[in-house]
């Protein structure tokens, strides 16, 4: 019996496939977990309260740096 090797055709060695024509029922959507308090989102301009609040901080620092370096050049 000669292999399919042998006569160079692959038909032997490979599983019929679908060509890419998925049918919808063999389709899983991935999983979605519940929002367990969507109301706590809490959003200021798309950003979190805490970045807010932290991003604040900082521009608060640069500007007490820039004066206090405005104040001791004698400005």
């Amino acid at each position: 019996m000669p292999s399919a090797l042998s006569s160079g055709s692959m038909v032997g060695l490979m599983p019929e496939t679908n060509h890419g024509h998925h049918r919808s029922e063999d389709h899983i959507p991935p999983y979605d977990p519940p929002r367990e308090h969507p109301e706590r989102e809490r959003r200021i301009l798309g950003f979190r309260p805490l970045h807010v609040v932290v991003g604040a901080l900082i521009l608060v620092g640069i500007l007490l740096i820039y004066l206090l370096l405005i104040a001791r050049a004698g400005y």
